[in-house]
C-alpha cells in the first residue's frame, strides 16, 4: 500500500494467504446422537405465486391481479423488488399509496407477504427451521466447542480424521418475560407518560387511540427471575434474551448494562454475566415507523390545502411560522401518502421474550 494510503489510476494490491502455521484442521462432520446436525435455514426450492393483488384493497375497481408479473420477477431471480414497479404499465389508482398481498409456496410450504409503495417486498426463497440442536463455536484456544440447546451424545470429525464427543445433559427450560410491564410514551407525540400492560401486544391493535396511532418511541420495564441454576459439575451455560417480534427496532438494558441496538431478527442477545438469578431488571426501548400515525392524523380536519392526488396546494401560515396544527394534527407531509382507515402496520414489542439457556461443552 502506497505510504499516502492511496492508489494512481493503474495501482493494484496484490494479496497472499498463507496455510496456517499452526497446523488448522477444520471440523467437517457434525452430528447428535448419530444423525447431523441441520442449521437453521436451507434451500425450499422455487416459488411458485399462488395469489397476488395489487392496488386500493378495499376498493375493487382501483385493484389488479398481477399474480403473472410477480411470478415472472419470481422466475428471473428477482424475490425482493419495490412494490411500486408493479404500476409499470398499468397503475390502477395513479397518485395514491398502493398495496400488494401475495401468497405463494416454497418447498411445500405456505408462506404470504404484503407491503406498500413505495416499500420493497421480500419473498424468501428459504425455509427456516427450528432453532438447531446445538452450534460449533471456536473455544479460547480457537478447538471447537459445543454449544447445545438439547442434550445428546455430540460428535465431531475433523478433516484429518480425529474424532471427538461430548455429552450433554437438556439445559434449563426457557423463562417467559411474560410481565406486566410499565410502559412509557412520549406524550408530545400523542402517548400516555405511563401505562401498564399486563402481556405484550401490538400497539395497532391496543383500543387507545394514542397507542395505536403513536410513532415514536416507548420505554418498556419490567423485572424477573433467570433461569433455574445447574446441577454442580454440569457443563456451562450460556444465557440469551430473545426479544421475539420487534416493530421496528429496540435497544436494551439489563440490570444497569447496555446492551446495544437490535434492528433486525433475531432480536437476542448474549446476556451470561449480566443476568442475576433473581430480581433482574429489564428495559427495552422501541421504536416504530411513523406510517400509523399519518393514517390516524386522516381522522381529524384538514389543516392545509391540497390536491385531490393529496399533493400540497401551498405552505399553510402555521407551518412557515413554525406553529402547531390548528388541527391537533401531529404529522405534516408535503404529499398525504396514506388515507382514513388504511390498515395499520405492527408496531412495538410484541414477543414473546424469553430467556434461553444453552450447555458448553468441550
Amino acid at each position: 500500500m502506497p505510504s499516502n494510503g492511496t492508489f494512481e489510476p493503474c495501482g493494484s494490491l496484490f494479496v497472499v494467504f498463507r496455510a496456517d502455521a499452526r497446523g488448522f484442521d477444520p471440523v467437517v462432520a457434525f452430528a447428535r446422537d448419530g444423525a447431523p446436525v441441520s442449521g437453521s435455514a436451507g434451500a425450499a426450492g422455487p416459488i411458485e405465486i399462488r395469489r397476488a393483488v395489487y392496488g386500493l384493497l378495499d376498493d375493487p375497481g382501483k385493484t389488479r391481479d398481477v399474480r403473472a408479473k410477480v411470478q415472472a420477477l419470481v422466475d428471473a431471480g428477482t424475490t425482493a423488488f419495490g412494490v411500486a414497479r408493479l404500476a409499470d404499465g398499468d397503475d390502477p389508482a395513479y397518485g395514491v399509496v398502493k398495496t400488494l398481498t401475495v401468497d405463494y409456496a416454497c418447498g411445500g410450504h405456505a408462506f404470504s407477504a404484503s407491503a406498500t409503495d413505495p416499500e420493497t417486498v421480500s419473498l424468501a426463497a428459504v425455509v427456516t427451521a427450528a432453532d438447531p440442536a446445538a452450534e460449533l463455536r471456536a473455544g479460547p484456544d480457537d478447538q471447537p466447542v459445543v454449544e447445545a440447546a438439547k442434550a445428546g451424545r455430540y460428535e465431531l470429525r475433523t478433516a484429518g480424521g480425529k474424532t471427538k464427543t461430548v455429552e450433554l445433559p437438556a439445559p434449563p427450560a426457557p423463562v417467559e418475560i411474560g410481565g406486566p410491564w410499565d410502559v412509557a410514551f412520549e406524550p408530545a407525540r400523542g402517548g400516555p407518560a405511563a401505562i401498564r400492560f399486563d402481556r405484550l401486544e401490538d400497539w395497532a391493535k391496543r383500543p387507545e387511540p394514542g397507542i395505536r396511532h403513536y410513532a415514536g418511541t416507548a420505554v418498556y420495564r419490567t423485572t424477573f427471575d433467570g433461569p433455574a441454576a445447574n446441577a454442580p459439575g454440569a457443563a456451562a451455560p450460556r444465557h440469551y434474551l430473545d426479544l421475539g417480534d420487534v416493530a421496528v427496532m429496540a435497544e436494551m438494558k439489563l440490570n444497569g448494562k447496555d446492551l446495544g441496538i437490535l434492528w433486525k431478527p433475531p432480536y437476542r442477545v448474549d446476556v451470561t454475566g449480566v443476568l442475576r438469578a433473581k430480581a433482574n431488571e429489564l428495559e427495552v426501548r422501541v421504536v416504530n415507523l411513523w406510517i400509523n400515525r399519518l393514517i390516524g392524523d386522516e381522522e381529524l380536519p384538514e389543516d392545509s390545502e391540497r390536491n385531490a392526488n393529496g399533493t400540497l396546494k401551498a405552505w399553510p401560515a402555521w407551518v412557515l411560522e413554525g406553529k402547531p396544527s390548528p388541527a391537533g394534527r401531529l404529522s405534516f407531509t408535503s404529499h398525504r401518502l396514506w388515507k382514513k382507515g388504511d390498515p395499520l402496520v405492527p408496531s412495538g414489542l410484541i414477543g414473546p421474550v424469553t430467556v434461553r439457556t444453552t450447555l458448553v461443552g468441550r
